[in-house]
């Protein structure tokens, strides 16, 4: 996909030439789009989005004879920053007629995108059409052109069957900030609550998302109970439920959302701590205090922006807290951006009183919140830790997997999944698959098991005592690639760290210079034990000898 990012020819007398690589650049994006991979979708994706194409050398691809790289032309242009030639537009208003309905979607949602007037007798048109893709890419364009008329129908196309034409409602109701919109957007975001809480595999998450930004727009305090729930309890969606509450000013939600501080996800912490300080709610003091605690060197940016609050707020018993840090803390960074806020709170006066310090706004639950809540509970009694459980996969993240286990989630953390490092677990794991796994923790805040697949096999690491000692020359089996070095594996589960200071220096990229699954020939530096850590060398004796000297 680099050949157009590398042409070195006249690109005014060569434009033949420079379409055809496009057609090319986009005929590969489409496969990876349309890839059974999670991941190279993903990446595709966000190529799409910043490719910023010539849409007069794109028009080529747009009669390509593949449909999906027909669509993919489309979308590319409506990305582009590049203005639209009076050729462009027909021929993208032709494409609205393509056989393909996905290819006639993508026509219409850049001619929204793109705001060509020009267009909207034809796209409103298709809000009748039977392709349910066509009538919500419609639903979207018409809403980006400013048809307020569209709000009429706003409310029954939140109502369709068709969950595509929900979400583009949902979006064309932000878009508009259409109060008449309003029941079915919650109705929207309590099906999506509903299909987690009946443990379905696919999660309508595009779903929730867009309804969410939909009623921070439009301010709906209404939605408050609900983001509640899903910040406690939907993993995948809670970030953003947070960060919609900060744009509600919910501070009716804070005494909720003060267990989340218990939370590992940095992204998650992050908008955990912006809310309380956004809606002022100081009454988290004490649980910002505790972060600061147990906080670890992975949390650093997070530890400067509590101590910024606690200093703001004027928290003086946060004192002896800040002072352990500036003593204690690993990083030197932290120790003396510590020393300077536990000089400034010392220099202030007494913390001034706040209004927020006391009974805030209490937030209303349904109850069939309530109802759902106490048949988890109930369920997760029914566990012990130690337990071999059955489950199968319901959502892959980067970070680990939520596991359905009869009735209540489980979470297996990316590092639980095997003996082997794995960095993301989309690679190791995919919805519906069956696995078996040991319960370690249950955690009745967020009502849910702690699992690991790896503890139900025997440990690998019994066996490094007696196979393996410092100084030993091995052959290992590249299992992972990184920019800071590769993981060897050395024996069924056990691998080392070739950090990059230990890899004969190359030209290439470590990602270029090695591949998954080559056999090397590798040394062991050392063992530790207490850490379960093999640090490997690829220099040969000889190198490593010229090396020292």
């Amino acid at each position: 996909m680099t050949d157009l990012d590398d042409y070195e020819g006249d690109p005014y007398r060569d434009r033949d030439r420079l379409s055809e690589l496009l057609t090319d650049q986009l005929e590969e994006l489409a496969r990876a789009i349309h890839s059974p991979d999670q991941l190279a979708r993903a990446r595709a994706a966000s190529r799409l989005v910043t490719l910023d194409v010539d849409p007069e050398l794109a028009l080529p691809a747009l009669q390509h004879r593949r449909a999906m790289v027909r669509e993919v032309a489309a979308e590319a242009i409506g990305y582009s920053s590049k203005p639209l030639s009076p050729t462009v537009i027909d021929a993208l208003l032709s494409a609205i007629d393509d056989p393909k309905p996905f290819v006639a979607a993508a026509a219409i949602r850049t001619l929204g995108r793109r705001q060509v007037a020009l267009a909207h007798a034809q796209i409103a048109a298709c809000l009748d059409d039977p392709e349910p893709p066509i009538v919500a890419a419609s639903i979207t364009a018409l809403a980006r052109l400013g048809d307020h008329t569209l709000t009429v129908t706003l409310p029954d196309f939140l109502n369709s069957q068709h969950l595509i034409i929900r979400i583009a409602a949902a979006e064309a109701a932000g878009i508009l900030r259409s109060v008449n919109a309003v029941p079915g957007l919650l109705r929207l975001l309590e099906d999506c609550i509903d299909a987690w809480h009946e443990r379905q595999q696919h999660i309508p998450s595009r779903a929730a998302s867009v309804a969410m930004q939909a009623l921070a727009h439009l301010q709906v305090r209404a939605a408050i109970p609900l983001l509640v729930e899903i910040a406690c309890y939907v993993v995948g969606l809670r970030t953003l439920a947070v960060r919609t509450l900060i744009q509600l000013q919910a501070i009716e939600a804070a005494p909720a959302l003060l267990p989340l501080l218990n939370e590992e996800g940095r992204h998650l912490l992050n908008e955990v701590i912006r809310f309380f300080h956004v809606t002022g709610y100081r009454a988290a003091a004490p649980e910002l205090r505790a972060f600061l605690e147990r906080a670890v060197i992975r949390h650093r940016p997070l530890i400067k922006k509590v101590l910024n609050i606690l200093v703001e707020w004027q928290d003086r018993e946060a004192i002896p807290f800040i002072i352990n840090l500036a003593t204690n803390d690993q990083s030197a960074e932290v120790r003396a951006y510590a020393a300077q806020c536990a000089m400034l709170l010392q220099t202030q006066s007494a913390s001034p009183a706040s209004s927020n310090n006391g009974i805030v706004p209490e937030t209303v639950l349904p109850e069939t919140y309530n109802e759902r809540i106490r048949q988890r509970r109930q369920r997760l009694a029914g566990l012990t830790i130690g337990q071999i459980v059955n489950g199968s996969v319901l959502r892959v993240l980067r970070y680990g997997a939520v596991i359905e286990l009869g009735g209540i989630e489980g979470f297996v953390h990316v590092g639980e999944i095997d003996w082997r490092w794995i960095g993301d677990a989309r690679h190791a794991l995919h919805p519906g698959q069956e696995i078996q796994a040991v319960i370690t923790g249950i955690d009745e805040q967020r009502l849910r098991a702690n699992l690991s697949i790896r503890r139900v096999y025997p440990d690998p690491w019994l066996a490094v005592a007696q196979q393996l000692s410092a100084g030993m020359q091995v052959q290992g089996t590249v299992a992972g690639i990184t920019d800071f070095g590769i993981f060897i594996e050395l024996l069924p589960g056990v691998q080392g760290l070739a950090h990059i200071s230990q890899i004969p220096p190359d030209q290439q990229p470590l990602k270029q210079a090695f591949s998954l699954g080559r056999r090397v020939q590798t040394t062991i530096l050392s063992i530790d034990h207490e850490r379960r850590r093999i640090a490997l060398s690829l220099y040969t004796k000889l190198q490593q000898k010229t090396v020292q000297r």
